[in-house]
């Protein structure tokens, strides 16, 4: 693609339909809880609509970052709109490659200075863009950075916290994410959780909490964080959003991933299958999370399982936007498309494990939505088949 070539993005968006299954409806019945953000007038009206924000910097991943601003270039584009508009690389030499023209050609255009030049393509160089991460079949699971969330076992949480908590520390988990708004996770605040999970000897990376959270209750927020030593907060989205509404979103998660960060926290978004089915030619719902939040303060959580839902392999995703996934939900597709065990079903978990140092990978965390015969026994069944991963 020549770099001046773009699809103009077009207001109109086109939702993909597609046939509610029994196992979406927990997921669908959950979007109408939440916020539906008002329409914009400006979105989709430059040939780079839903492109990188310029608020970043040109950034390949968290050991890659230039430094250098993400500036504007044209037609409303920017630094990173020019370099990744051919993403995925085949190569890392094709990357470093393309980073070289381009930059060389907004030096010529003013756009950025020789120095800064210099920083992009350093940054591009020592990023991980483009490199094998084949399957080797030698190494294992880092079992320290994987934990459960606590959505499998919501069943027990809420009647028998202690005795749940410490079952999954039994059986080797070492983290859990809780799942709910601040101020109720199960019933208990995260203060109120948090000598559970210590009994238990179970650290909490990360909060599930809701948009309005960060909307309105960002100093609680940060106090639940604290109280349960978590460094990430997720949220998610409304299957009903538009393409205008994650471009909102995205600003929303900007806006409280920088005050947060200031606390030591980052912002994560997690998917369902939604994301990557709202889009206008060609450009998702997801791609406009990605691309439209700052990189300094806002992480995605990818749930393969949904991603997969949609045909979108989280390798693939992975590829093209390298460094943004530090947080993943590891849970599996069988072939009728329902829930599995963490390897009971088609997802080739080698695969991710292999390409986490592209992704930016920090924490994977399994999950079942429908476990059985529980949530403890599907919990542990999933562990142990990762246990015994080689990648």
């Amino acid at each position: 693609m020549e770099r001046t070539a773009r699809n103009t993005i077009r207001t109109r968006t086109r939702t993909r339909t597609r046939t509610t299954k029994p196992w979406l409806a927990a997921a669908v019945v959950a979007t109408l809880a939440l916020p539906v953000l008002a329409p914009s007038a400006t979105a989709g009206t430059t040939a780079c609509a839903y492109g990188y924000t310029s608020q970043a910097t040109a950034w390949f991943g968290a050991d890659a970052d230039s430094g250098v601003p993400n500036r504007e270039t044209r037609a409303g584009c920017t630094v990173m709109d020019e370099i990744m508009a051919d993403a995925p690389f085949a190569t890392h030499g094709r990357f470093v490659r393309t980073v070289s023209a381009v930059t060389s050609d907004l030096v010529r255009e003013r756009v950025l200075t020789a120095g800064e030049r210099r920083d992009v393509v350093q940054a591009a160089t020592v990023s991980e863009v483009g490199r094998p991460h084949p399957v080797t079949g030698s190494r294992s699971v880092d079992l320290s950075a994987i934990g459960l969330v606590g959505y499998t076992v919501r069943a027990t949480m809420p009647t028998d916290a202690e005795g749940t908590l410490a079952a999954l520390a039994e059986c080797g988990f070492r983290n859990i994410e809780p799942s709910g708004s601040a101020g109720n996770f199960y019933g208990y605040s995260a203060a109120g959780l948090a000598p559970l999970t210590d009994a238990a000897g179970l650290e909490v990376p990360s909060l599930g909490v809701s948009l309005s959270n960060l909307q309105n209750d960002v100093d609680l927020v940060v106090a639940e964080a604290h109280a349960i030593g978590a460094r990430y907060v997720r949220i998610s989205g409304s299957g009903s959003w538009t393409l205008a509404d994650y471009s909102r979103t995205a600003a929303i998660l900007n806006e409280a991933g920088e005050r947060l960060s200031a606390e030591g926290i980052r912002v994560a978004y997690h998917n369902h299958g939604f994301e990557f089915e709202t889009e206008e030619d060609g450009v998702t719902g997801y791609d406009v999370l990605v691309r439209e939040t700052d990189p300094a303060f806002v992480t995605m959580e990818l749930d393969v399982y949904w991603a997969a839902s949609t045909d979108t392999a989280a390798t693939d995703l992975f590829a093209r936007y390298p460094g943004r996934f530090e947080l993943l939900h590891l849970k599996d597709i069988a072939e009728d498309g329902s829930f599995a065990d963490v390897g009971a079903g088609t997802i080739d978990f080698a695969e991710i494990f292999a390409a986490a140092p592209l992704a930016g990978v920090r924490y994977g965390f399994t999950e079942h939505d429908q476990p059985s015969p529980d949530g403890v026994t599907s919990a542990c069944t999933s562990l142990g088949y990762l246990a015994e991963l080689r990648y």
